[in-house]
């Protein structure tokens, strides 16, 4: 998925031009209307908001390396026991 970004002020398209990241979970992206009858420039700011599934690098080396060695009958298994609380 491409992210689009559109003129506020005639509704096409723009470009980004350039970016300048500000701190690690936000960035500054600086943008161009692709209508030449516009010609509009501005700035946007792209932000983290929040996760939706934590990364599997966020669990111990070692318990991804259990993981990544089942058999997927196993991993369902295993997940489905972690679902539980158990």
């Amino acid at each position: 998925m491409s992210v689009r970004v559109y003129c506020n002020r005639c509704g096409s398209v723009a470009r980004i031009e350039s970016s300048s990241q500000e701190v690690e979970t936000y960035k500054k992206l600086y943008c161009g209307c692709k209508n030449p009858e516009c010609g509009h420039t501005f700035v946007m700011d792209l932000s983290f908001s929040h996760t939706l599934s934590p990364s599997a690098l966020d669990m111990p080396e070692n318990v991804r390396k259990v993981i990544q060695r089942a058999d997927r009958t196993e991993q369902m298994l295993l997940f489905s026991e972690l679902g539980r609380g158990a």
